[in-house]
């Protein structure tokens, strides 16, 4: 099962984008801390993560949510770029 819980710090205030066919659609980017500091800074390490919200999700998100909100998205992972090394 591909299934995930995020739940962080929204990193600007979400945009609402309609396509072509009317779906609505946004992208956010939530800012989440880890639960444990780094051992050089003794600061807490802060992941990135880009999430795309379709349809009443992504108008919700739009109406309700500012920058720095806390909120949580329960979605499923999708590897779009590869790093090859």
């Amino acid at each position: 099962m591909n299934q995930t819980i995020l739940v962080g710090r929204l990193v600007a205030d979400p945009e609402l984008t309609v396509l072509d066919n009317g779906t609505k659609v946004t992208t956010v980017t939530l800012a989440i801390k880890r639960n444990f500091k780094s051992g050089e800074t003794n600061d807490y390490e802060t992941d990135f993560l880009k999430c795309t919200l379709w349809s009443g999700i992504a108008e919700a998100t739009v109406n309700y949510c500012k920058k720095g909100h806390t909120v949580g998205v329960k979605a499923r992972l999708q590897q779009k770029h590869f790093i090859l090394q």
